[in-house]
């Protein structure tokens, strides 16, 4: 895309061309971005030393979950892959997280405060007996480190000698629980000072580290909950309890698979690090240019464009940070401005941006991180869960469309000319391959294979497309030389008809192409699985596309790839110096694995896997630095470089999630020691009366509250330890046991509103974070975000009350009925919340069209008839209202324009 020009203001009037230059700098940008960068405030000032040890142990982390999945070695014992995982990246952690600066008097008075507090605790645990010296003194010596990588100026190569030794002490502690898992095991329920002063070093790091990349209020709440498990037998009412010990508590949390190493951080370190380093492959491999491409050309035309474009890339970019927050910061930091140009105020304009971000962590296939936990929670398949996941995400994505259509409609905010937006059909044509990846990971889900398994199918699929398309790229050249200057492609063409019959034709002719393909492999290798024989055909179609694609665009002397354009020489050199990194990378990790096994024939498969881990990371490293100029021109084609970047970049993007699972884990260890779950769910069911509705409003609250200094992954695995249970319990009546429906339902509700807590005032974290961009104000910003976002509150009540939605036991009749009722049904509950449809709408007529909303949204015959009825003869009464008024302003006849504060 050459140029764009801004979009027309809402005044009608022509843009000036400082607003296209200013807005097309914006889009450049945009394009450009890295959506797996989250934009943490990390250490800036260490010295280039540390940067290539932060690299080196960054790699070696990502190895070994390459080594240890499904497609390789399989993972180790819980108690051997989770210390490693966690204690690899609490290391990580206070490498790159400097402690947070204390900038006023009070902010140092309070900090102090909280430090002597500390030691007064500790001093009066040990006068009292509450604890042993083993607890107390590695307290003091953890609390000590913390306050000195604050104050003492002793650092080494500019990172504090304390977190240092912080990060010393993680690795320790992750050593001591994976070299002595199997006593740990056979002494379970033995409490001996050394595993308990283990275990006080390592909750103390886990929440300082919390408290470093998280904030303080989940560090907070880990405290309250293990305060809560000591002072059980003095508090009031239904929250007493027995009571444990200081060390009881300790080796529970730490010692035991019900709280740090519970299924938090092992689902983190089994599955949800392998979808981060797909998400990083897809970046690397130019998979985030194409979307932003693809939404820019599908949506930037429309009215409202760059609102809807910042919808279709937050979504896209939210599934795989899973982050609210850092979605909206990093993305909003290239939508907001463009949507302030277009002429949406600052509110509106962060709204739409957090709303959207926030949605993100809803939408398949990677959700954030809460679906593999629910995954391991529930016990359901990975893909069950996608299933129920799909239709309330085109819900929630469609109302935001729906809302910001009719917003921009009234405000008449445009869209851009589509002569000058990529077009859509050229562009599944020549980079559509890059979806091949995405398509492989539902369909390897679907056929039942584990979430890791199509994890790394998916990655290896992805890389071997682009590895073999830049082998392919000097017969491009060769056999389809271009025609003089290559010049732009043409703009799409009028009929939308015409295109979308070329685009079903193209797609329909890739997957005959695929059929034949597969029955060739079969016919050829009869001996052959069925999954090595849908790679096959995966790389081999994406190579041909590509080629294809190519060699057309060069014949007919349209734009294609920029690294063609140069003569064969030039691109054969280039392709040589990509091939030769890898090649010799292939052949050194191969040298390497013997060396490690002939030079540790009996170090056990733990110790070995690690050390494979270790040294490959050592050998590419060196590589990486030898290969350090040949590097390719275009982001989108992979080098040793960009691979190993992108790997280091999953990990660096895994941290946060880290450690909000062993902070979570805490929290659901202390609420099964004490059984607070239980007495809570009961509690919602008395509160609630024993009625469903109640329950879930109850819920809810419980959900957003919870959410308001909670990650979402920490929001969920509390929720669904409180309020899923009760849910379940009402939704399960007499019956014996719980449907899979039931299940589902409960958890999807308990997850949606831990996602919705970052856009509901008055602690909306992602608006917050969006008006740090728009300079808007927090509070009107989650306003009109929960009103863009107007479904996510509404279909979770709904698909407890009919699982339809979540297509739950029903036929494909019946699964096409829920989905095209509901989507009607989110519109109609969308125009109600704008208020405007060709002309402005009553109060009473918005209540009857939310209402006509939430009646299509049950999934019933008649609800379905009364709701499409209502909404119906509301939006063609004001159809044709809106279509008389344009008839009197072209007559000449004065019309009031609506006025909105958006």
């Amino acid at each position: 895309m050459s140029t764009t020009p801004a979009p027309s203001p809402a005044d009608g009037t022509a843009p000036s061309p400082a607003t296209v230059k200013e807005l097309e700098h914006d889009l450049i940008e945009l394009e450009e971005h890295s959506f797996t960068e989250t934009g943490a405030a990390t250490r800036v000032d260490r010295q280039p030393v540390w940067r290539w040890v932060v690299f080196f142990i960054a790699l070696a982390f990502a190895l070994f979950h390459i080594i240890t999945s499904p497609v390789f070695e399989g993972s180790l014992p819980a108690r051997q892959q989770g210390p490693f995982h966690l204690s690899l990246g609490l290391c990580l952690i206070f490498l790159l997280y400097p402690v947070k600066p204390r900038l006023t008097k009070r902010q140092q008075y309070f900090g102090w405060f909280l430090t002597a507090s500390g030691l007064i605790v500790l001093v009066a645990i040990a006068v009292q007996g509450i604890a042993g010296w083993y607890v107390v003194l590695p307290a003091l010596g953890v609390l000590a480190l913390v306050q000195a990588a604050r104050y003492v100026p002793l650092r080494l190569g500019g990172i504090p000698f304390a977190d240092l030794v912080l990060a010393g002490l993680s690795v320790f502690t992750g050593y001591y629980v994976f070299s002595n898992y199997e006593t740990i095991i056979r002494t379970a329920g033995i409490l001996t000072p050394a595993n308990v002063a283990v275990g006080t070093v390592a909750l103390l790091l886990i929440l300082v580290a919390a408290q470093r990349v998280l904030g303080s209020a989940l560090v907070i709440l880990a405290t309250i909950m293990l305060a809560y498990a000591y002072y059980g037998p003095v508090l009031p009412g239904f929250l007493r309890h027995p009571g444990y010990s200081v060390d009881r508590i300790v080796n529970t949390s730490f010692f035991t698979d019900e709280a740090v190493f519970g299924t938090p951080i092992r689902v983190s370190a089994t599955v949800i690090f392998l979808f981060l380093i797909f998400a990083a492959m897809l970046q690397r491999t130019g998979m985030e240019r194409f979307f932003t491409d693809a939404a820019l050309g599908a949506t930037g035309w429309s009215t409202g464009g760059t609102a809807k474009v910042a919808v279709a890339t937050s979504a896209f970019s939210g599934t795989i940070t899973g982050s609210s927050v850092a979605n909206t910061v990093s993305n909003g930091a290239f939508t907001i401005p463009m949507m302030k140009k277009s002429g949406y105020k600052p509110n509106y304009s962060g709204a739409v941006e957090a709303a959207s971000s926030t949605g993100g962590q809803i939408a398949p296939p990677i959700m954030g991180a809460g679906a593999f936990i629910m995954m391991e929670i529930t016990r359901i398949p990975y893909a069950e869960i996608l299933k129920a996941a799909i239709i309330p995400a085109i819900l929630f994505f469609t109302a935001q469309f729906v809302v910001i259509h009719f917003d921009s409609k009234r405000l008449h905010i445009g869209g851009i000319p589509k002569a000058l937006l990529p077009s859509v059909r050229q562009l599944m044509a020549a980079r559509g391959y890059l979806l091949i990846p995405i398509v492989a990971i539902f369909i390897l889900l679907s056929m039942g294979f584990s979430p890791g398994f199509a994890a790394m199918a998916s990655i290896g699929i992805a890389i071997g497309i682009n590895i073999l398309i830049q082998l392919f790229a000097p017969a491009v050249v060769a056999l389809s030389p271009a025609r003089g200057e290559l010049k732009p492609p043409p703009p799409p063409v009028s009929s939308r008809l015409v295109g979308s019959a070329q685009l079903l034709a193209f797609t329909a002719l890739a997957f005959g192409v695929a059929w034949v393909l597969y029955l060739g492999v079969a016919a050829v290798a009869p001996g052959m699985t069925r999954l090595n024989r849908m790679t096959v055909v995966a790389l081999v179609l994406g190579v041909l596309v590509a080629v294809i694609a190519q060699l057309i665009a060069r014949w007919r002397g349209f734009e294609g790839d920029t690294d063609l354009t140069e003569p064969l020489r030039a691109v054969a050199v280039r392709t040589i110096q990509v091939m030769v990194p890898f090649v010799a990378t292939i052949a050194a990790l191969w040298g390497v694995r013997w060396l490690v096994e002939t030079a540790f024939p009996d170090a056990g498969r733990a110790w070995s896997v690690v050390a494979l881990a270790f040294a490959y990371a050592a050998a590419t490293t060196l590589l990486v630095v030898t290969f350090s100029k040949w590097r390719t021109f275009s982001d989108d084609k992979l080098s040793l470089a960009s691979l190993t970047d992108g790997l280091v970049s999953a990990t660096r993007i895994a941290l946060p999630i880290i450690v909000a699972c062993a902070t979570a884990g805490i929290l659901a260890g202390m609420i099964t020691l004490t059984g607070l779950g239980h007495k809570l769910a009961d509690g919602l069911i008395s509160l609630g009366g024993g009625h469903l509705i109640p329950v879930l409003a109850l819920s809810m609250l419980a959900c957003l509250i919870l959410g308001i200094g909670l990650p979402t992954t920490a929001n969920y695995v509390v929720t669904a330890t409180l309020a899923a249970p009760a849910i379940i319990v009402l939704l399960q009546g007499d019956l014996a046991a719980p449907t899979v429906a039931m299940v589902l339902s409960a958890h999807l509700f308990v997850y949606y509103f831990g996602v919705m807590a970052d856009i509901t005032p008055p602690v909306c974290l992602a608006a917050y974070a969006a008006c740090g961009i728009s300079g808007g104000d927090p509070i009107r910003t989650g306003g009109h975000a929960v009103r863009i976002a107007i479904s996510g509150f509404v279909v979770p009540f709904m698909f407890v009350i009919s699982p339809q939605l979540l297509l739950q036991n029903v036929t494909w009749l019946e699964g096409i009925h829920a989905a095209v009722t509901s989507l009607a049904g989110v519109f109609f509950l969308g125009i109600a919340m704008v208020g405007f449809f060709q002309s402005r709408i009553s109060w009473p007529e918005r209540i009857a069209l939310a209402v006509a909303g939430v009646l299509l949204l049950h999934f019933g015959v008649l609800t379905d008839v009364i709701g499409l009825v209502v909404g119906l003869v509301i939006t063609l009464l004001h159809y044709r209202i809106g279509k008389a008024r344009e008839a009197a302003k072209v007559a000449g006849i004065p019309v009031a324009a609506g006025t909105s504060d958006v």
